[in-house]
């Protein structure tokens, strides 16, 4: 081994002089082409995948707006809630549009909406705010297109340093047209794509349209390739690419979207004076490198070899789970300091490997028999269907359906011993919750449970569904002046199943939704703060019995309701996931 790499160290260092000195113009010419194509293209996927991002950004300013319940208040198609004024609705799409105006205006010179339930077209610039009857623009006629289903997205040069995104706000579930945005925005937005790849100061960096205009360049405005040029290489293919020419290296790369692309072009002459540069460095370098590689291979062989190649074919043993090998005999250097390090990790693996790994198993079944001991109602269930019977003697029908309804919770406890069960049993489950609640709350509450005949039969942890809907209640609705409304919702997604827990309460401050969050996103096996089967009981429990990437996500805003979702595998039995 010494020997084959003080041969290896010499032939590297002495045939690259003798190939720079016969070839070295061609190959570093070559090598540096290959250099500028590799590294430009990866500059422009770089710079399409940044160019798409702020895009996105500006879809995601106008897709805001069709959230905004104020604005389009059945967006999502469903139940019609009472209409706003329309002055109410004239003077909030004014104030909405100024606030992200005046948080955009770096970017964005004009915002435009156009609310089909107001039959008015609005625009904030830095000039003036106002709202028009004028619905017909250069890019949309949103008188014709408000009467149909036809949706819009497009982006549209103004040749102006300026471009507009036009794209229409249609419902969800029939595609209604509901209004449209008109957002114009600077090119200069795009510098800080175009400087990714403006890497070599006599480039030429640009945006064009599929057909070879120029859109916008930052720098230089004479660019010397033609748009004829540019279509033509458009043409050839069907995405990003480079084309080479006695000029130089013309690269070209498309958005996302296709309708504008990202151009550089690079004069020959970059990569002719490189190669000379480089070819002259190469030789002195060849030679000083010759001297010095010679004599560190001699030293490096002699002094470092032997113990590093020892310690690899220890280590390698222990790849194959020997764990009886050691290095008896350890320098007095650094690699010595390798050798006792290894000695004494091969005597901890030995010592740990199985009673680490036991005492994880014992810890988390601890932990879910633990969790699912909180509620042993044994000792009540007689007891409920004896008062239950009084009140069938004594004709309070309503005293025995609360007291049914609560015994049936209590036999679901009792007659179930597995940890999982399926969501049908834990849908009745919560149906005899609601019950209960319902005698309570009477006409103020509003339930509805949704679930997929292919959801019924999947696998589920016990109690894990009764505790979410008891916490809407407690935290979410209990004080609340209007109507309740409570929706259960479970469908299949893929392999997976989906339970929602929807309520229209309170709602819950981002300071405390962050810190639930933070808990819930806690190892399963890391104890939490609190008493009670509760959402991080019951996010602990799903991932210590079905794995660490379910259990619950909370979504939620004050004053606008919570959401509650179990992401659970589509398991019908223990290890066997639905098709």
């Amino acid at each position: 081994m010494r020997y084959k790499l003080m041969l290896l160290m010499v032939l590297i260092a002495v045939l690259p002089l003798s190939l720079v000195t016969l070839f070295a113009t061609h190959t570093t010419k070559r090598s540096l082409t290959s250099e500028v194509v590799r590294s430009n293209e990866s500059r422009m996927d770089w710079a399409a995948e940044y160019f798409d991002e702020k895009i996105d950004q500006l879809q995601a300013f106008a897709y805001s707006l069709l959230l905004d319940s104020n604005l389009f208040p059945n967006a999502n198609g469903g139940v019609l809630q009472s209409p706003k004024s329309p002055e109410f609705v004239s003077q909030y799409t004014i104030d909405k549009l100024k606030s992200l105006y005046s948080a955009n205006n770096k970017n964005i010179s004009r915002v435009m909406l156009y609310l089909k339930s107001q039959d008015r077209l609005y625009y904030v610039d830095k000039d003036a705010s106002a709202a028009t009857e004028q619905l017909s623009t250069p890019y949309a006629d949103w008188g014709a297109l408000g009467a149909g289903h036809q949706t819009i997205n497009r982006l549209v040069n103004d040749e102006q340093n300026t471009f507009t995104i036009v794209r229409s706000m249609n419902r969800f579930s029939d595609q209604e047209v509901l209004g449209g945005v008109m957002l114009t925005v600077r090119w200069k937005m795009m510098d800080s794509v175009l400087e990714m790849i403006h890497s070599e100061s006599n480039s030429e960096v640009f945006l064009a349209d599929g057909d070879g205009n120029i859109l916008y360049s930052p720098y230089d405005a004479s660019m010397t390739i033609e748009a004829e040029a540019l279509k033509t290489a458009f043409g050839d293919r069907a995405g990003s690419g480079y084309a080479a020419s006695k000029k130089g290296f013309l690269f070209f790369q498309p958005t996302e979207a296709d309708r504008v692309w990202i151009v550089k072009f690079i004069p020959i002459r970059y990569v002719t004076q490189g190669a000379s540069s480089t070819l002259n460095f190469s030789l002195l370098t060849a030679a000083a490198f010759t001297i010095v590689a010679i004599a560190v291979s001699i030293l490096t062989a002699y002094f470092l070899t032997k113990p590093i190649i020892r310690l690899a074919r220890s280590m390698k043993a222990v790849e194959i789970q020997n764990f009886e090998v050691g290095l008896w005999e350890p320098r007095s250097d650094e690699i010595g300091t390798l050798e006792r390090r290894f000695n004494s990790m091969i005597g901890r693996i030995k010592g740990l490997i199985q009673t680490e790994y036991r005492a994880k198993i014992e810890k988390r079944t601890a932990q879910v028999k633990a969790m699912q001991a909180q509620i042993n109602p044994h000792f009540l269930h007689n007891a409920l269907q004896a008062i239950g019977g009084i009140a069938l003697s004594r004709d309070v029908p309503e005293i025995n359906d609360h007291v049914r309804a609560i015994s049936d919770m209590f036999r679901y406890a009792i007659r179930m011993k597995s940890d999982l069960v399926t969501v049908e049993d834990e849908l009745e489950h919560v149906r005899s919750y609601l019950q209960i609640q319902k005698m309570r709350f009477r006409h103020m509450i509003s339930v509805r449970i949704e679930a997929d005949e292919a959801c019924l039969p999947c696998r589920i942890p016990k109690f894990s569904l009764q505790p979410l809907v008891e916490n809407c209640f407690i935290h979410g609705l209990e004080g609340k002046m209007d109507a309740w409304s409570l929706v259960i919702r479970a469908e299949m997604v893929m392999d997976e199943v989906q339970i929602d827990i929807e309520d229209n309460g309170f709602g819950i401050g981002e300071a405390r939704l962050s810190e639930i969050r933070r808990q819930l996103g806690r190892e399963a096996d890391e104890e939490n703060e609190g008493e009670g089967i509760g959402m991080s009981n019951v996010n602990a429990r799903i991932k210590m019995l079905l794995g660490e990437e379910y259990g619950l996500f909370v979504t939620s805003a004050e004053h606008e309701g919570t959401k509650v979702r179990l992401l659970l595998p589509a398991q019908r039995e223990e290890g066997t996931v639905t098709a």
